[in-house]
């Protein structure tokens, strides 16, 4: 393995590295050269945030939350940390996580994650048209994530609009093979 050295460090070199690796399905690669961010900047949001997003996918959630958690002490609007603690951790009172995300969304209403979390708060009590709107906003923002034109998609279809449904689970099929999905 690599040694680090701080006098030849490149932060810039290896969260590109680090993101390349995630983009690729090399989770264990993007890990260690995020972990190689953070030694020099501890602080770095893209680490954090790549880091997080390693975690959710090992199966730690504890783990992602702590760094969540460093994102929102810095920055207490961060919209990727804000949104990624909803839904990590749900107050269990869907009318205050609501409430809270519609206060976050009226400070940034172009948030794409923001947009994505309301959509999945309502999709969780079936409130799908509510549900499609938001997933609608959050695809509008970010119209290259995958994941936003599935939900979009899935949306539509408990809407009963299956000739949209298919067109945005096809968008989502295509984007996929371009990013990593959850």
């Amino acid at each position: 393995t690599e040694e680090f050295n701080l006098d030849e460090f490149n932060a810039g070199d290896y969260a590109e590295a680090a993101y390349t690796a995630f983009e690729a399905g090399d989770y264990a690669a993007a890990r260690r050269s995020y972990q190689q961010v953070l030694r020099a900047d501890p602080a770095n949001r893209d680490a954090l945030l790549g880091l997080a997003a390693i975690d959710l996918r090992a199966g730690d959630p504890n783990a992602a939350e702590a760094r969540y958690q460093k994102l929102i002490e810095r920055d207490p609007r961060d919209p990727y940390a804000q949104a990624a603690m909803t839904g990590l951790r749900p107050t269990g009172d869907p009318v205050q996580s609501e409430s809270r995300l519609k206060t976050l969304i009226s400070q940034q209403p172009d948030s794409a994650p923001l947009q994505f979390a309301l959509g999945n708060l309502y999709m969780g009590q079936s409130r799908w048209s509510e549900a499609q709107a938001a997933y609608f906003r959050a695809y509008s923002a970010d119209p290259d994530n995958s994941d936003f034109a599935y939900n979009l998609a899935v949306s539509l279809d408990h809407l009963r609009q299956p000739r949209l449904a298919l067109e945005y689970y096809q968008r989502a099929l295509a984007l996929a093979d371009q990013r990593p999905t959850a």
